[in-house]
Protein backbone atom coordinates (compact mmCIF):
# COMPACT_ATOMS: atom_id res chain seq x y z
CA UNK A 1 0.00 0.00 0.00
CA UNK A 2 1.33 3.18 -0.91
CA UNK A 3 2.73 5.23 2.70
CA UNK A 4 0.82 8.15 2.01
CA UNK A 5 -2.94 6.38 2.40
CA UNK A 6 -1.66 4.85 6.15
CA UNK A 7 -2.00 6.86 8.72
CA UNK A 8 0.90 9.24 10.38
CA UNK A 9 0.54 7.48 13.64
CA UNK A 10 1.34 3.95 12.22
CA UNK A 11 4.29 4.79 10.00
CA UNK A 12 6.76 5.54 12.81
CA UNK A 13 5.52 1.97 14.37
CA UNK A 14 6.74 0.17 10.89
CA UNK A 15 9.62 1.67 10.71
CA UNK A 16 10.78 0.93 14.11
CA UNK A 17 9.64 -2.73 13.94
CA UNK A 18 11.34 -3.05 10.37
CA UNK A 19 14.89 -1.28 12.30
CA UNK A 20 15.09 -3.64 14.77
CA UNK A 21 14.34 -6.74 12.54
CA UNK A 22 17.33 -6.03 11.09
CA UNK A 23 19.34 -5.25 13.90
CA UNK A 24 18.32 -7.90 16.25
CA UNK A 25 19.68 -10.49 12.87
CA UNK A 26 22.69 -8.54 12.99
CA UNK A 27 25.91 -10.90 15.29
CA UNK A 28 28.12 -9.25 17.64
CA UNK A 29 31.98 -11.49 17.17
CA UNK A 30 32.88 -10.55 20.18
CA UNK A 31 33.65 -12.42 23.61
CA UNK A 32 30.15 -13.65 24.56
CA UNK A 33 29.20 -13.93 28.59
CA UNK A 34 28.73 -17.99 29.22
CA UNK A 35 28.02 -19.66 32.35
CA UNK A 36 28.10 -23.23 33.25
CA UNK A 37 24.26 -24.73 32.75
CA UNK A 38 24.62 -28.00 34.85
CA UNK A 39 22.74 -26.61 38.16
CA UNK A 40 20.48 -23.76 36.21
CA UNK A 41 17.36 -26.31 36.26
CA UNK A 42 17.28 -25.57 40.44
CA UNK A 43 17.50 -21.79 39.96
CA UNK A 44 14.93 -21.85 37.23
CA UNK A 45 12.65 -24.50 39.61
CA UNK A 46 13.39 -21.53 42.58
CA UNK A 47 12.33 -18.74 40.20
CA UNK A 48 8.87 -20.42 39.48
CA UNK A 49 8.09 -21.28 42.94
CA UNK A 50 8.52 -17.74 44.02
CA UNK A 51 6.88 -16.34 41.04
CA UNK A 52 3.79 -18.74 42.96
CA UNK A 53 4.08 -16.75 46.30
CA UNK A 54 5.43 -13.59 45.24
CA UNK A 55 2.20 -13.22 42.17
CA UNK A 56 3.70 -10.74 40.27
CA UNK A 57 2.29 -10.45 36.75
CA UNK A 58 3.75 -12.72 34.40
CA UNK A 59 4.87 -10.16 31.85
CA UNK A 60 7.26 -8.51 34.94
CA UNK A 61 8.80 -11.23 35.86
CA UNK A 62 12.38 -10.67 34.56
CA UNK A 63 11.85 -6.92 35.82
CA UNK A 64 10.63 -8.23 38.97
CA UNK A 65 14.04 -10.58 39.03
CA UNK A 66 16.46 -8.07 38.17
CA UNK A 67 15.09 -5.48 40.54
CA UNK A 68 14.82 -8.58 43.35
CA UNK A 69 18.96 -9.55 42.34
CA UNK A 70 19.96 -5.94 42.46
CA UNK A 71 19.09 -5.32 45.66
CA UNK A 72 19.98 -8.66 46.97
CA UNK A 73 23.49 -8.11 45.69
CA UNK A 74 23.73 -4.41 46.79
CA UNK A 75 23.06 -6.20 50.33
CA UNK A 76 25.80 -8.58 50.21
CA UNK A 77 28.16 -6.94 48.18
CA UNK A 78 27.76 -3.43 48.80
CA UNK A 79 28.97 -0.20 46.15
CA UNK A 80 32.41 -0.98 46.08
CA UNK A 81 32.83 -3.28 43.13
CA UNK A 82 29.31 -2.69 40.85
CA UNK A 83 31.15 -4.85 37.68
CA UNK A 84 31.42 -7.74 40.10
CA UNK A 85 27.71 -6.91 40.86
CA UNK A 86 27.01 -6.90 37.66
CA UNK A 87 28.47 -9.42 36.09
CA UNK A 88 27.02 -11.90 39.10
CA UNK A 89 23.24 -10.24 38.21
CA UNK A 90 23.81 -11.57 34.42
CA UNK A 91 24.91 -14.85 35.12
CA UNK A 92 21.59 -15.34 37.84
CA UNK A 93 19.69 -14.39 35.04
CA UNK A 94 21.03 -16.72 33.00
CA UNK A 95 20.73 -19.30 35.35
CA UNK A 96 16.99 -18.86 35.42
CA UNK A 97 16.43 -18.89 32.23
CA UNK A 98 15.03 -15.15 32.05
CA UNK A 99 18.39 -14.71 29.72
CA UNK A 100 20.00 -16.69 26.57
CA UNK A 101 23.26 -18.25 27.82
CA UNK A 102 26.39 -17.56 25.58
CA UNK A 103 24.49 -14.77 23.83
CA UNK A 104 25.91 -11.13 25.61
CA UNK A 105 29.63 -9.74 24.77
CA UNK A 106 31.49 -9.10 27.61
CA UNK A 107 31.28 -5.35 27.46
CA UNK A 108 27.43 -5.86 28.09
CA UNK A 109 28.76 -6.17 31.75
CA UNK A 110 29.67 -2.35 32.32
CA UNK A 111 26.86 -0.84 30.55
CA UNK A 112 24.84 -2.90 33.03
CA UNK A 113 27.45 -1.24 36.04
CA UNK A 114 26.97 2.12 34.25
CA UNK A 115 23.62 1.78 34.41
CA UNK A 116 23.14 0.80 38.39
CA UNK A 117 26.03 3.71 38.80
CA UNK A 118 23.47 6.31 37.67
CA UNK A 119 20.69 5.36 39.52
CA UNK A 120 22.86 4.77 43.02
CA UNK A 121 24.43 8.38 42.31
CA UNK A 122 20.92 9.94 41.55
CA UNK A 123 19.80 7.85 45.04
CA UNK A 124 22.40 10.19 46.93
CA UNK A 125 20.53 13.35 45.67
CA UNK A 126 16.96 12.05 47.48
CA UNK A 127 16.02 11.42 51.24
CA UNK A 128 16.67 7.51 52.08
CA UNK A 129 13.16 6.00 50.51
CA UNK A 130 14.10 7.17 47.35
CA UNK A 131 16.75 4.16 46.84
CA UNK A 132 14.94 1.34 46.12
CA UNK A 133 12.33 3.22 44.00
CA UNK A 134 15.34 4.06 41.92
CA UNK A 135 16.68 0.73 41.70
CA UNK A 136 13.42 -0.47 40.64
CA UNK A 137 13.31 2.42 37.67
CA UNK A 138 16.98 1.15 37.39
CA UNK A 139 15.58 -2.78 36.86
CA UNK A 140 13.50 -1.04 33.57
CA UNK A 141 16.93 0.08 31.92
CA UNK A 142 19.08 -2.93 32.40
CA UNK A 143 15.92 -4.87 31.34
CA UNK A 144 16.28 -2.68 28.31
CA UNK A 145 19.68 -3.42 27.98
CA UNK A 146 19.46 -6.94 27.96
CA UNK A 147 16.52 -6.93 25.48
CA UNK A 148 15.95 -3.91 23.14
CA UNK A 149 13.24 -4.71 21.61
CA UNK A 150 11.53 -3.48 24.59
CA UNK A 151 11.70 -0.05 23.43
CA UNK A 152 8.89 -1.17 20.77
CA UNK A 153 7.01 -0.73 23.74
CA UNK A 154 7.11 3.17 24.17
CA UNK A 155 7.47 3.36 20.45
CA UNK A 156 3.70 1.89 20.27
CA UNK A 157 2.43 3.67 23.20
CA UNK A 158 3.49 7.26 21.91
CA UNK A 159 1.98 6.28 18.46
CA UNK A 160 -1.75 5.25 20.04
CA UNK A 161 -1.25 7.98 22.85
CA UNK A 162 -0.99 10.47 19.63
CA UNK A 163 -4.08 8.65 17.78
CA UNK A 164 -6.38 8.76 20.89
CA UNK A 165 -5.45 13.00 21.28
CA UNK A 166 -6.59 12.73 17.70
CA UNK A 167 -10.24 11.60 18.92
CA UNK A 168 -10.84 11.83 22.30
CA UNK A 169 -10.71 15.18 23.97
CA UNK A 170 -9.78 15.04 28.06
CA UNK A 171 -12.09 17.78 29.24
CA UNK A 172 -11.67 19.81 32.64
CA UNK A 173 -11.10 18.04 35.52
CA UNK A 174 -8.63 20.89 36.99
CA UNK A 175 -5.34 19.55 35.52
CA UNK A 176 -2.65 21.06 34.22
CA UNK A 177 -1.84 19.86 30.70
CA UNK A 178 1.50 18.73 31.18
CA UNK A 179 0.00 16.48 33.81
CA UNK A 180 -2.43 15.34 31.75
CA UNK A 181 -0.02 14.19 29.05
CA UNK A 182 1.79 12.03 32.16
CA UNK A 183 -1.75 10.83 32.85
CA UNK A 184 -2.22 9.96 29.26
CA UNK A 185 0.93 8.39 28.78
CA UNK A 186 0.74 6.37 31.84
CA UNK A 187 -2.51 5.01 31.07
CA UNK A 188 -2.07 3.88 27.59
CA UNK A 189 1.33 1.94 28.68
CA UNK A 190 -0.70 0.37 31.59
CA UNK A 191 -3.36 -0.58 28.88
CA UNK A 192 -1.17 -2.19 26.64
CA UNK A 193 1.42 -3.78 28.67
CA UNK A 194 0.19 -4.28 32.01
CA UNK A 195 3.46 -2.30 33.08
CA UNK A 196 3.79 -1.45 37.00
CA UNK A 197 5.01 2.01 38.33
CA UNK A 198 9.14 1.36 37.79
CA UNK A 199 8.09 0.55 34.00
CA UNK A 200 5.65 4.14 34.02
CA UNK A 201 8.23 6.01 35.59
CA UNK A 202 10.50 4.88 33.44
CA UNK A 203 8.51 5.41 30.49
CA UNK A 204 8.10 8.96 31.60
CA UNK A 205 11.66 9.57 32.67
CA UNK A 206 12.84 8.62 29.07
CA UNK A 207 9.88 10.84 27.44
CA UNK A 208 11.02 13.91 30.35
CA UNK A 209 14.66 13.57 30.35
CA UNK A 210 16.16 13.79 26.90
CA UNK A 211 19.03 11.70 26.63
CA UNK A 212 18.49 9.57 29.53
CA UNK A 213 19.72 6.05 27.96
CA UNK A 214 22.64 7.34 27.31
CA UNK A 215 23.80 9.33 30.49
CA UNK A 216 26.52 8.37 32.88
CA UNK A 217 26.90 9.12 36.06
CA UNK A 218 28.92 12.45 35.04
CA UNK A 219 26.24 13.48 32.72
CA UNK A 220 23.40 13.30 35.87
CA UNK A 221 25.88 15.14 37.96
CA UNK A 222 25.69 18.22 35.16
CA UNK A 223 22.19 18.06 34.61
CA UNK A 224 20.94 17.21 38.08
CA UNK A 225 18.23 19.49 39.12
CA UNK A 226 16.37 19.18 35.78
CA UNK A 227 16.59 15.52 36.59
CA UNK A 228 15.72 15.86 40.14
CA UNK A 229 12.41 18.31 38.95
CA UNK A 230 11.60 15.42 36.75
CA UNK A 231 11.69 12.79 39.10
CA UNK A 232 9.41 14.06 41.62
CA UNK A 233 7.08 14.98 38.95
CA UNK A 234 6.82 11.78 37.97
CA UNK A 235 6.21 10.36 41.56
CA UNK A 236 3.65 12.69 41.47
CA UNK A 237 1.71 11.82 38.40
CA UNK A 238 2.36 7.92 39.44
CA UNK A 239 0.14 8.94 42.68
CA UNK A 240 -2.72 10.68 41.14
CA UNK A 241 -5.92 9.98 42.27
CA UNK A 242 -7.02 10.56 38.39
CA UNK A 243 -4.92 7.59 37.06
CA UNK A 244 -7.05 4.70 37.97
CA UNK A 245 -9.99 6.72 36.87
CA UNK A 246 -8.39 7.34 33.23
CA UNK A 247 -7.01 3.99 33.13
CA UNK A 248 -10.46 2.10 32.90
CA UNK A 249 -11.61 4.74 30.63
CA UNK A 250 -8.32 4.15 28.44
CA UNK A 251 -8.19 0.27 28.67
CA UNK A 252 -11.42 -0.40 26.79
CA UNK A 253 -10.44 2.14 24.21
CA UNK A 254 -6.57 1.18 23.37
CA UNK A 255 -7.19 -3.08 23.71
CA UNK A 256 -7.42 -3.52 20.14
CA UNK A 257 -3.85 -2.68 19.62
CA UNK A 258 -2.39 -5.70 21.65
CA UNK A 259 -3.86 -7.37 18.43
CA UNK A 260 -2.17 -5.13 16.16
CA UNK A 261 1.58 -5.32 18.21
CA UNK A 262 1.31 -9.06 17.43
CA UNK A 263 0.42 -8.57 14.18
CA UNK A 264 3.06 -6.54 13.51
CA UNK A 265 5.61 -8.07 15.64
CA UNK A 266 4.50 -11.83 13.71
CA UNK A 267 6.22 -10.45 10.60
CA UNK A 268 7.32 -6.54 10.63
CA UNK A 269 8.86 -6.94 6.69
CA UNK A 270 5.59 -7.82 5.95
CA UNK A 271 2.91 -5.71 7.74
CA UNK A 272 2.74 -2.80 5.17
CA UNK A 273 2.40 -4.63 2.39
CA UNK A 274 -0.70 -6.83 4.19
CA UNK A 275 -2.32 -3.68 5.37
CA UNK A 276 -2.67 -2.94 1.57
CA UNK A 277 -5.07 -5.62 1.15
CA UNK A 278 -7.73 -4.74 3.45
CA UNK A 279 -9.45 -8.51 3.42
CA UNK A 280 -6.75 -9.94 4.06
CA UNK A 281 -5.96 -7.66 6.68
CA UNK A 282 -9.54 -8.36 8.09
CA UNK A 283 -8.42 -12.00 8.21
CA UNK A 284 -5.30 -11.81 10.01
CA UNK A 285 -6.88 -9.91 12.62
CA UNK A 286 -10.01 -12.04 13.17
CA UNK A 287 -7.24 -15.30 13.27
CA UNK A 288 -4.80 -13.27 16.13
CA UNK A 289 -7.69 -12.12 18.04
CA UNK A 290 -8.85 -16.04 17.77
CA UNK A 291 -5.74 -16.83 19.14
CA UNK A 292 -5.29 -14.65 22.23
CA UNK A 293 -8.89 -15.74 23.26
CA UNK A 294 -7.53 -19.06 23.89
CA UNK A 295 -4.63 -17.62 25.05
CA UNK A 296 -6.59 -15.57 27.50
CA UNK A 297 -7.79 -19.17 28.62
CA UNK A 298 -4.80 -20.46 29.04
CA UNK A 299 -3.98 -17.89 31.71
CA UNK A 300 -7.04 -17.93 33.55
CA UNK A 301 -6.26 -21.99 33.92
CA UNK A 302 -2.56 -20.72 34.97
CA UNK A 303 -4.25 -18.26 37.37
CA UNK A 304 -6.27 -21.23 38.98
CA UNK A 305 -3.60 -23.39 39.42
CA UNK A 306 -0.94 -20.72 41.00
CA UNK A 307 -4.10 -19.69 43.28
CA UNK A 308 -4.12 -23.24 44.81
CA UNK A 309 -0.49 -23.40 44.73
CA UNK A 310 -0.28 -20.35 46.84
CA UNK A 311 -3.23 -21.13 49.24
CA UNK A 312 -1.05 -24.89 50.14
CA UNK A 313 2.11 -23.14 50.22
CA UNK A 314 0.78 -20.42 52.71
CA UNK A 315 -1.39 -22.54 54.76
CA UNK A 316 1.36 -24.81 55.50
CA UNK A 317 3.82 -21.95 56.63
CA UNK A 318 0.74 -20.55 58.86
CA UNK A 319 -0.18 -24.27 60.36
CA UNK A 320 2.97 -25.13 61.38
CA UNK A 321 3.88 -21.33 62.52
CA UNK A 322 0.94 -20.48 64.02
CA UNK A 323 -2.18 -22.79 64.07
CA UNK A 324 -1.14 -25.92 65.83
CA UNK A 325 1.83 -24.36 68.50
CA UNK A 326 -1.46 -22.13 69.34
CA UNK A 327 -3.96 -25.62 69.51
CA UNK A 328 -1.89 -27.37 71.13
CA UNK A 329 -0.49 -25.02 73.76
CA UNK A 330 -4.09 -23.43 74.73
CA UNK A 331 -6.34 -26.42 73.43
CA UNK A 332 -4.23 -29.23 73.89
CA UNK A 333 -5.92 -30.82 70.46
CA UNK A 334 -5.58 -30.08 66.92
CA UNK A 335 -9.07 -29.40 64.95
CA UNK A 336 -8.26 -31.03 61.61
CA UNK A 337 -11.71 -29.53 60.03
CA UNK A 338 -10.73 -26.00 60.71
CA UNK A 339 -7.48 -26.71 59.20
CA UNK A 340 -8.24 -28.46 55.93
CA UNK A 341 -11.66 -26.19 54.98
CA UNK A 342 -9.56 -23.22 55.08
CA UNK A 343 -8.09 -24.34 52.32
CA UNK A 344 -10.65 -26.24 50.57
CA UNK A 345 -13.63 -23.20 50.82
CA UNK A 346 -10.76 -20.44 49.39
CA UNK A 347 -10.47 -22.81 46.38
CA UNK A 348 -14.13 -23.66 45.98
CA UNK A 349 -14.91 -19.57 45.76
CA UNK A 350 -11.76 -19.59 43.18
CA UNK A 351 -13.77 -22.10 40.56
CA UNK A 352 -16.99 -20.19 41.29
CA UNK A 353 -14.90 -16.04 40.32
CA UNK A 354 -13.51 -18.57 37.46
CA UNK A 355 -17.02 -19.62 35.94
CA UNK A 356 -18.52 -16.24 35.72
CA UNK A 357 -15.52 -15.64 33.37
CA UNK A 358 -16.70 -15.60 29.40
CA UNK A 359 -14.79 -15.72 25.85
CA UNK A 360 -15.51 -12.75 23.86
CA UNK A 361 -17.63 -12.99 20.62
CA UNK A 362 -17.94 -12.10 17.49
CA UNK A 363 -19.33 -8.50 18.45
CA UNK A 364 -15.84 -8.17 20.22
CA UNK A 365 -13.34 -9.02 17.73
CA UNK A 366 -15.84 -6.87 15.18
CA UNK A 367 -15.03 -3.71 17.16
CA UNK A 368 -11.52 -4.52 17.15
CA UNK A 369 -11.01 -4.45 14.04
CA UNK A 370 -12.97 -1.10 13.40
CA UNK A 371 -10.55 0.25 15.77
CA UNK A 372 -7.34 -1.23 14.17
CA UNK A 373 -8.23 0.47 10.66
CA UNK A 374 -9.20 3.72 11.97
CA UNK A 375 -5.99 3.83 13.39
CA UNK A 376 -4.49 2.42 10.38
CA UNK A 377 -5.66 4.18 7.69
CA UNK A 378 -5.48 8.07 7.10
CA UNK A 379 -9.42 9.58 7.87
CA UNK A 380 -10.30 12.97 8.93
CA UNK A 381 -11.77 13.14 12.17
CA UNK A 382 -15.14 14.90 11.94
CA UNK A 383 -15.49 15.53 15.84
CA UNK A 384 -13.65 14.48 19.06
CA UNK A 385 -14.92 12.09 21.66
CA UNK A 386 -15.16 14.66 24.86
CA UNK A 387 -14.80 12.82 28.27
CA UNK A 388 -14.29 14.31 32.16
CA UNK A 389 -13.21 11.81 34.57
CA UNK A 390 -15.11 13.82 37.56
CA UNK A 391 -17.41 12.54 38.40
CA UNK A 392 -21.08 13.12 40.15
CA UNK A 393 -21.05 15.27 43.43
CA UNK A 394 -21.53 12.97 46.13
CA UNK A 395 -24.50 14.18 48.22
CA UNK A 396 -26.65 12.81 51.26
CA UNK A 397 -27.08 9.60 49.29
CA UNK A 398 -24.15 8.28 48.61
CA UNK A 399 -23.30 8.64 52.46
CA UNK A 400 -26.73 6.77 53.10
CA UNK A 401 -25.13 3.74 50.81
CA UNK A 402 -21.73 3.80 52.55
CA UNK A 403 -23.49 3.33 56.14
CA UNK A 404 -25.80 1.00 54.56
CA UNK A 405 -22.35 -1.17 53.35
CA UNK A 406 -20.72 -0.87 56.41
CA UNK A 407 -23.44 -2.30 58.31
CA UNK A 408 -23.11 -5.05 55.99
CA UNK A 409 -19.99 -5.53 55.41
CA UNK A 410 -20.00 -6.48 59.33
CA UNK A 411 -22.55 -7.80 59.05
CA UNK A 412 -21.41 -9.92 56.40
CA UNK A 413 -17.79 -11.42 58.67
CA UNK A 414 -19.99 -11.21 61.98
CA UNK A 415 -22.48 -14.13 60.38
CA UNK A 416 -19.41 -16.25 59.18
CA UNK A 417 -17.53 -15.64 62.47
CA UNK A 418 -20.62 -17.36 64.25
CA UNK A 419 -20.68 -20.22 61.42
CA UNK A 420 -16.89 -20.65 61.74
CA UNK A 421 -17.44 -20.65 65.75
CA UNK A 422 -20.34 -23.13 65.75
CA UNK A 423 -18.38 -25.80 63.53
CA UNK A 424 -15.29 -25.74 65.77
CA UNK A 425 -12.86 -22.87 64.87
CA UNK A 426 -10.86 -21.05 67.17
CA UNK A 427 -10.47 -17.33 67.15
CA UNK A 428 -7.07 -17.34 65.17
CA UNK A 429 -8.50 -20.02 62.76
CA UNK A 430 -11.31 -17.50 61.74
CA UNK A 431 -8.92 -14.74 61.48
CA UNK A 432 -6.82 -16.91 59.16
CA UNK A 433 -10.07 -17.95 57.30
CA UNK A 434 -10.64 -14.38 56.57
CA UNK A 435 -7.31 -13.76 55.32
CA UNK A 436 -7.03 -16.74 53.41
CA UNK A 437 -10.48 -16.28 51.84
CA UNK A 438 -10.20 -12.41 51.16
CA UNK A 439 -6.72 -12.64 49.33
CA UNK A 440 -7.96 -15.38 47.36
CA UNK A 441 -10.84 -13.96 46.15
CA UNK A 442 -8.70 -10.83 45.43
CA UNK A 443 -6.12 -12.74 43.26
CA UNK A 444 -9.16 -14.61 41.33
CA UNK A 445 -11.03 -11.81 40.58
CA UNK A 446 -7.70 -10.17 39.13
CA UNK A 447 -7.19 -13.20 37.10
CA UNK A 448 -10.57 -12.61 35.64
CA UNK A 449 -9.87 -8.62 35.43
CA UNK A 450 -6.67 -9.82 33.47
CA UNK A 451 -8.92 -12.13 31.23
CA UNK A 452 -11.40 -9.30 30.22
CA UNK A 453 -7.92 -7.35 28.69
CA UNK A 454 -9.46 -7.55 25.34
CA UNK A 455 -12.91 -7.19 25.98
CA UNK A 456 -13.72 -3.99 23.76
CA UNK A 457 -17.34 -3.92 24.22
CA UNK A 458 -20.11 -4.37 27.38
CA UNK A 459 -21.02 -7.71 28.89
CA UNK A 460 -23.90 -8.21 30.31
CA UNK A 461 -23.41 -9.42 33.60
CA UNK A 462 -25.71 -12.67 34.55
CA UNK A 463 -27.57 -12.73 37.48
CA UNK A 464 -25.36 -15.96 39.07
CA UNK A 465 -22.30 -13.11 38.25
CA UNK A 466 -24.02 -10.51 39.95
CA UNK A 467 -24.68 -11.72 43.51
CA UNK A 468 -21.27 -13.29 43.09
CA UNK A 469 -19.74 -9.84 43.21
CA UNK A 470 -22.20 -8.48 45.54
CA UNK A 471 -21.45 -11.54 48.27
CA UNK A 472 -17.85 -11.05 47.87
CA UNK A 473 -17.24 -7.35 48.17
CA UNK A 474 -17.05 -7.02 51.59
CA UNK A 475 -14.05 -10.30 51.32
CA UNK A 476 -12.52 -8.46 48.10
CA UNK A 477 -12.29 -4.99 50.00
CA UNK A 478 -10.60 -6.57 53.23
CA UNK A 479 -8.26 -8.57 50.30
CA UNK A 480 -7.27 -5.24 48.92
CA UNK A 481 -6.46 -4.20 52.06
CA UNK A 482 -4.37 -7.00 53.27
CA UNK A 483 -2.73 -6.85 49.88
CA UNK A 484 -1.32 -4.21 50.62
CA UNK A 485 -0.03 -4.59 53.86
CA UNK A 486 1.35 -7.50 53.26
CA UNK A 487 3.39 -6.00 50.17
CA UNK A 488 4.81 -3.32 52.41
CA UNK A 489 5.86 -6.51 55.14
CA UNK A 490 5.92 -9.18 53.16
CA UNK A 491 7.82 -11.56 55.32
CA UNK A 492 7.40 -14.58 52.98
CA UNK A 493 9.42 -12.48 50.30
CA UNK A 494 11.72 -11.15 52.72
CA UNK A 495 12.45 -15.38 54.40
CA UNK A 496 12.65 -16.43 50.18
CA UNK A 497 15.34 -13.74 49.33
CA UNK A 498 17.59 -13.57 52.38
CA UNK A 499 16.84 -17.02 54.10
CA UNK A 500 16.77 -19.23 50.81
CA UNK A 501 17.71 -17.01 47.51
CA UNK A 502 20.97 -15.57 48.94
CA UNK A 503 21.96 -18.90 49.85
CA UNK A 504 20.71 -21.23 47.24
CA UNK A 505 22.70 -18.48 44.29
CA UNK A 506 26.25 -18.67 45.87
CA UNK A 507 25.57 -22.47 46.24
CA UNK A 508 25.09 -22.61 42.24
CA UNK A 509 27.88 -19.95 42.04
CA UNK A 510 30.22 -22.24 43.76
CA UNK A 511 29.01 -25.72 41.82
CA UNK A 512 29.44 -23.97 38.85
CA UNK A 513 32.64 -23.09 39.08
CA UNK A 514 33.64 -26.32 40.56
CA UNK A 515 32.37 -28.33 37.81
CA UNK A 516 34.17 -25.75 35.25
CA UNK A 517 37.55 -26.46 36.72
CA UNK A 518 36.69 -30.31 37.04
CA UNK A 519 36.02 -29.99 33.21
CA UNK A 520 39.45 -27.92 32.60
CA UNK A 521 41.37 -31.02 34.29
CA UNK A 522 39.55 -33.56 32.62
CA UNK A 523 40.39 -31.33 29.77
CA UNK A 524 44.24 -31.31 30.55
CA UNK A 525 44.64 -35.17 31.82
CA UNK A 526 42.63 -36.60 28.25
CA UNK A 527 45.65 -37.43 26.23
CA UNK A 528 44.86 -36.26 22.64
CA UNK A 529 46.59 -38.03 20.33
CA UNK A 530 48.52 -36.48 17.05
CA UNK A 531 48.12 -38.13 13.80
CA UNK A 532 52.00 -39.01 12.24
Amino acid sequence: MESSLLASEVKPVLEYYQDLEKRLKRKDGRGKIKVGDTFSSVASFYERIRYTIDYKKENLLRRNAIERIVKRLLWEKGEGNLLSLSETLVKELIWAKYVKNDYYPVRKVAEISAIIAKYLFLSTRFEKGWKDWLVGVASCEIEESLDPSIVSYDVFSMAIESWFKKNFEWAGDGLDEVEKENQLAIAIHRSLFRSDEPKGAYFLLRRMVKGWNGMEKEDVAKRGEEIIKALVRIRSSLKNSFQSKLYRYVQKEVAAFQILKNLIEQNPGAAQSLMGNPDEFTKEIYEICEARYDEIRQRVNLGIVRSIIYIFITKIIFAIAIEIPYELYFLKQLSWLPLASTVMIPVLFVFLVVLTIRRPGNDNTVKIAETIFDFVYEHKVTQKVSFSLTGKKRGLSYQVFSAIYGIVFVAVFSLIAYVLTKAGYDIIGIGIFFIFLSLILLFAYRVKFAASELNVTTIKESLASHLMSNLTLPFLDLGVWLADKFSQLNFFILLFDFLVEAPLKNIIGILNEWTSFLKERKEEAIEIPVER
